[in-house]
């Protein structure tokens, strides 16, 4: 068996930063701002990851270093532990919807799936013109369907309309 790889760091926002921190605090038990190695599986946990001991193992070797402690991590080690799942769990979430609603599996988001989704989620029925609507201001480039892209632009204005309400 080959080594597991770690998944690929981005930055973090000040929000997800700030999310990570309280879960690394909890951990730093001492306020010695280091957290035992060994709690990282309950960190991951967390966060809402699953990984293997193996796995884990390999993801803090390369948040470590070569010459990192092998005991403890660091706020920073940390943070670039939690750089490289944040992304990656919230596009395979945003992909593993979009196969869901795109119910023909064609790669796109017609309007009739676009209706069903807007149905689901919505507390009142939309007429289809709300829908149409709606469909025109996810549909980015105006080719009357949602591809990928749009979707995952959607979801992430979603997401960001309901933190600032």
């Amino acid at each position: 068996m080959g080594d597991v790889a770690a998944p690929k760091a981005r930055a973090l926002g000040p929000e997800e930063k700030d999310e990570c921190m309280k879960i690394f605090d909890i951990f730093d038990r001492n306020a010695e701002n280091i957290a035992p190695v060994s709690d990282t599986m309950d960190m991951l946990t967390k966060l809402g990851q699953t990984y293997t001991k193996r796995e884990t193992e390999a993801i803090m070797k390369e948040a470590r270093g070569p010459k990192g402690d092998k005991k403890n991590l660091g706020p920073e080690e940390w943070l670039t532990l939690c750089s490289k799942w944040v992304r990656q769990d919230d596009e395979e979430e945003i992909l593993r919807a979009f196969k869901v609603f795109d119910a023909n599996g064609d790669g796109v988001i017609d309007f009739d799936e676009f209706k069903f989704i807007m149905q689901k989620v919505g507390e009142e029925p939309l007429t289809d013109a709300e829908v149409e609507e709606a469909m025109k201001e996810a549909d980015e480039d105006g080719n009357g369907v949602i591809d990928i892209p749009e979707f995952m632009d959607l979801i992430k204005k979603s997401k960001n309309a309901l933190k600032e309400a």
